[in-house]
């Protein structure tokens, strides 16, 4: 995942008959605020954002979460197993729209709705972690007992490329699925360690909840791609 950088531009403005060059700095976009507790978006936002994730095939009939200002609730049931939300870290405006399979909403899905529950809360990034890393110890958070499959497909998404306040904002970076591979690293599909290949990569490498990330050729609204 490559994020965009922000760079200052040099504008070189002509005036009068002698065209005098005069160099002008414009000065950085100010960064996100960190940390920012996630905030609700009215239902119908929020709605939509979630849906739009994954090809309206899938999402259309998906089972759809909502934040309110306790955490995510449940405002949809699922009519094909698949349940869809916007997902946030502590960075203003961050927005990870993203719907999970029946085997994903039942495992991976429930680290993401806990760990926008604890942020809601107030919680900082380390104690998110230890918490979810508690979960998995404990038994709270499982791994998938099969193949699980995320989709990540949304022209709306605000990526960045860290949770923590380290993390640079991408903005949407590419459509893409995430399938569940616990325990995985990239080595384990022949990457190598410093890997510049960006269609696969591995997500949570060497952890339970790691993700084989595998880029696709269009967003589920290539409509709105295009605006």
């Amino acid at each position: 995942m490559s994020p965009s950088t922000a760079a200052a531009l040099l504008v070189v403005v002509v005036t009068g008959a002698g065209a005098t060059a005069q160099a002008q700095i414009q000065p950085q976009p100010a960064r996100p605020r960190y940390p920012v507790r996630p905030a609700p978006l009215p239902d119908a936002e929020e709605i939509r954002l979630a849906e739009s994730a994954a090809p309206r095939e899938v999402s259309s009939r998906a089972g759809i979460y909502v934040l309110r200002a306790t955490g995510p609730e449940q405002v949809r049931p699922s009519a094909n197993g698949v349940m869809c939300m916007v997902a946030r870290d502590l960075h203003e405006g961050s927005r990870y729209p993203i719907c999970y399979d029946a085997e994903g909403s039942r495992t991976l899905m429930q680290q993401e709705l806990m760990e926008l529950r604890l942020r809601v809360e107030g919680k900082t990034e380390p104690e998110v972690k230890a918490a979810v890393a508690a979960a998995w110890t404990d038994g709270t958070l499982k791994a998938p007992s099969r193949t699980a499959l995320a989709y990540m497909m949304s022209a709306h998404q605000v990526l960045f490329t860290s949770p923590d306040s380290s993390g640079r904002h991408v903005g949407a970076w590419r459509p893409h699925l995430m399938i569940s591979a616990p325990g995985a690293r990239g080595t384990d599909f022949g990457l190598a360690h410093e890997s510049a290949i960006q269609t696969i990569t591995v997500d949570r490498e060497g952890m339970p909840g790691a993700q084989l990330v595998v880029v696709v050729p269009a967003w589920a609204d290539s409509a709105a791609a295009r605006r």
